[in-house]
């Protein structure tokens, strides 16, 4: 057994980071690469951040644990209803559970999908929890008042500041981009050193954390991130200084993950994943506007067409109220889930026009181009097999440039972005070094679902048969590649609908904040 460190880089990429390592500006990260093994990382099948890090740290695929985007969807009688999907909506146990019945100890920080946190042997600060409600989102209780009393530590810095988040809705603003950044490096700071206080102070074998800058500036900034685009258009002193701060984010990053490493040890194995990875976008796929032009779909009168750029409905009525529900019959309420969900009667009938739709997505061209915006289209079974892909919508889209649709109302079915943007792609990224790991090699691409495998592996622990991933044994030495496995014992997993106290008064008093957040991102409607 060896104590394991998991850092996880929310959106990270070698496209990027490969750049950043060979000028110079990443040499802990580059020294980990050499030191160790690195692989891409397949994430889900729609990358986005809620069901690809539960996918993780569960070892299961989403139509097994149950979450398929930021937002539970609720078909009701007339029109749908989507509230936070919250921890107890996962339906099987985290590595977190797993290893805390085998008496090890967990440091959780900043993963979403956990609030409410879940009893673990150990310490929890979920991710995606404004700051009013980080206190009761803490566990254990006290964690909250202990950090408080830490100068170092400033709480108010942990979660992102909605508000700030919100006036960033879509495009951010020239004017905001310094600041944006700014604010990211000093919040993964603060993560860093509530890290640095539980690894110093208390027992721990897995310690992880999630640094999600890397996602938020590579949605605003790719264009100044992305070496090629930089060249086409950096030359005024603005762009210039842009740049360098994206730039000084990575290296006080890798600052960031030096100290972790060698607050872990020598003697500590240390793994990087990233839930997705990032590429650019040149165009937005207006899918229920597509949807109301092919005949499925109604939008009411007073319906707006959104600002050029927007892919939700940040700043008018959300979606569900702009649709002329007695005249629809296929929708999508999110652009993060690009799933379209289907409202007819009958098996039969609803397998019909899924087919029907799925085929007219495949013929939609950008009229500026003639290229096909749509790659794949999947049914619900095909993209998250499992007992709980009834919760997915009927259908998931899988575009060109691996981005999120909108679900504005637009007079165009395809637009060309004015600024390339930075979007999800599916190929993350894995590095992992440390005793027992090889040295200086590639190897193939992994799958989400093999992480929880290694990292189980690395604790000491059987791998459970249930896991949909596998241990990657090419990633550790031979004589530290057996393989192990052992089925669990039966446990009951809370049910949705058995909502504890906590999330309850998330839901009456923050939810709507997470939402707004949500939407500010793009994720939402």
């Amino acid at each position: 057994m060896s104590r394991t460190l998991l850092l996880g880089l929310d959106g990270a990429t070698f496209t990027v980071l490969d750049a950043l390592m060979e000028q110079g500006l990443m040499p802990s990260l580059r020294r980990l690469c050499a030191g160790g093994v690195r692989a891409g990382l397949q994430s889900t099948v729609t990358p986005l951040t809620p069901l690809a890090w539960t996918s993780l740290l569960t070892g299961r695929s989403p139509g097994h644990h149950g979450i398929f985007d930021f937002v539970r969807v609720e078909q009701l009688a007339y029109h749908p209803h989507f509230r936070l999907a919250t921890s107890s909506d996962i339906r099987c146990p985290t590595i977190y559970s797993l290893i805390g019945e085998r008496g090890l100890r967990s440091l959780s920080l900043n993963f979403p999908v956990m609030f409410p946190p879940q009893p673990i042997n150990g310490f929890m600060i979920p991710g995606f929890v404004p700051h009013r409600h980080l206190k009761r989102a803490m566990h254990p209780r006290d964690l909250y008042d202990r950090l408080s009393a830490i100068p170092e530590v400033s709480l108010k810095e942990l979660p992102v500041d909605f508000e700030d988040e919100r006036r960033s809705v879509q495009v951010l603003a020239p004017e905001r981009h310094e600041e944006w950044i700014r604010f990211h490096i000093r919040r993964e700071r603060q993560w860093s050193n509530v890290l640095h206080h539980l690894m110093t102070t208390e027992p721990w074998d897995l310690a992880s954390v999630v640094f999600d800058g890397v996602d938020k500036l590579q949605h605003a900034c790719w264009r100044f991130i992305d070496d090629g685009l930089f060249a086409t258009f950096g030359a005024s002193p603005w762009a210039r200084s842009v740049r360098e701060l994206c730039l000084d984010y990575f290296r006080q990053l890798d600052d960031l993950i030096a100290r972790a490493v060698e607050l872990a040890g020598p003697e500590a194995r240390v793994f990087l994943a990233s839930d997705h990875g990032f590429g650019p976008s040149d165009e937005i796929f207006y899918v229920n506007s597509w949807l109301a032009q092919q005949g499925y779909l109604a939008w009411k009168d007073d319906a707006p067409v959104a600002p050029e750029g927007y892919i939700n409905t940040e700043g008018m009525k959300a979606a569900a109220f702009l649709f002329d529900w007695s005249r629809t019959r296929a929708y999508t309420l999110t652009p993060g889930s690009n799933g379209i969900y289907l409202r007819t009667g009958g098996a039969a009938g609803r397998a019909q026009l899924a087919r029907q739709i799925a085929g007219d997505l495949l013929q939609v061209t950008n009229p500026a181009t003639g290229v096909r915006v749509v790659r794949r289209v999947m049914s619900r079974e095909q993209a998250f097999p499992g007992p709980h892909s009834h919760l997915a919508a009927d259908l998931t889209l899988v575009l060109r440039d691996f981005g999120f649709v909108s679900v504005t109302r637009s007079e165009a079915i395809v637009r060309t972005r004015r600024d390339v943007a930075g979007v999800h792609n599916p190929r993350g990224i894995f590095i992992a070094a440390g005793p027992g790991i090889r040295r200086g090699e590639t190897v193939n691409d992994l799958s989400i679902l093999d992480v929880t495998p290694a990292l189980m592996h690395s604790l000491g622990e059987p791998v459970p048969q249930e896991f949909d991933g596998r241990l990657p044994v090419e990633i550790f030495e031979p004589a530290h590649a057996v393989r192990h496995a052992a089925a669990l014992p039966a446990r009951r997993i809370q049910a949705p609908d058995e909502v504890p106290a906590e999330a309850a008064a998330m839901d009456a008093e923050g939810e709507a904040t997470v939402m707004q957040r949500l939407r500010a991102l793009g994720y939402l409607e």
